[in-house]
């Protein structure tokens, strides 16, 4: 009857010690005679199956002659203990002309300390692999927003000119806006050691509303060329603006004032004011 090594059964309140052979009914001791609890282990050792009449009466009275009338009886001080007396049986099910079974999910603290060291395996390696994960992102996170200031590298200096903001509802303006864009991507491309991304390119981010500094990022850019553009009068006033992306530093801004009725040589002025201060600041060694 005995398995190889003690475990405990804990089902509903009850919970079963078999290497003692005793039974507790939320830690009180449950009187049940030897015959009972070894009935009581059978079941529990083959939960779910059934178990015949003649197998049990194996299990329990090994070297002796037992009627039916004898399981019968221990089965039900087995269910009065338990308080299994209802029709609908909470426990021992019988199972007509062939015996009983134990019906109950129960929880076998041995399988679990079996279990505890591929769980424990498992565990330690999934916390490596968080590690990993959330060093790889620290990583990511300080060289895009927290990496010193590189608008002055060897090399070259990736930039790009985000879409002029318009800030009155002017179609005028807002031409002047867009065309600005390309005069400026244009001017700033001619600067030694500046790489320019293409305006359709940062168009494309511009469409899914990604911010100008977001954008920025996920291109791998080191400076981006913004502003604002608004209607005073028969005048545009034009902000412009150059700033570092991984510091956040603003390296340059200047307001200007363009005529309405001479857009396309505003857009050139600016264009050409940006392209100097850019190629000034933004010196390559």
């Amino acid at each position: 009857m005995s398995e190889p090594a003690a475990r405990i059964y804990e089902f509903g309140p009850f919970r079963y010690d078999s290497s003692q052979r005793l039974l507790y009914r939320q830690g009180e001791i449950v009187p049940l005679g030897p015959k009972s609890l070894e009935m009581l282990q059978a079941l529990l050792e083959r939960r779910g199956m059934v178990v015949g009449k003649g197998e049990l009466m194996k299990l329990v009275w090994p070297d002796t002659v037992v009627e039916e009338v004898g399981l019968a009886r221990n089965i039900s001080l087995l269910r009065k203990a338990l308080g299994d007396e209802t029709e609908t049986n909470t426990y021992i099910e019988t199972v007509p002309k062939r015996g009983y079974r134990f019906i109950a999910e129960v929880i076998r603290t041995g399988d679990r300390e079996q279990s505890s060291a591929p769980r424990q395996a498992r565990r330690v390696r999934w916390w490596v692999l968080l590690a990993v994960v959330l060093v790889g992102f620290a990583g990511i996170i300080y060289w895009q927003f927290y990496a010193p200031s590189r608008y002055l590298p060897e090399g070259f200096v990736s930039l790009a000119v985000s879409p002029f903001e318009t800030l009155t509802p002017d179609a005028e303006a807002d031409a002047f806006s867009q065309g600005l864009t390309e005069v400026l991507a244009a001017e700033l491309s001619k600067l030694k050691g500046v790489h320019v991304i293409s305006p359709s390119t940062v168009r494309r981010y511009w469409r899914f509303r990604i911010s100008a500094a977001m954008m920025a990022r996920l291109l791998g850019v080191q400076v981006i060329v913004e502003g604002m553009v608004q209607r005073s009068s028969d005048r545009l006033m034009v902000t412009a603006q150059l700033t570092d992306v991984h510091s956040g530093k603003l390296i340059w801004a200047e307001n200007f004032a363009v005529a309405a009725a001479d857009p396309a040589g505003g857009r050139m002025a600016i264009a050409q004011a940006v392209a100097e201060q850019a190629g000034a600041r933004l010196a390559v060694r």
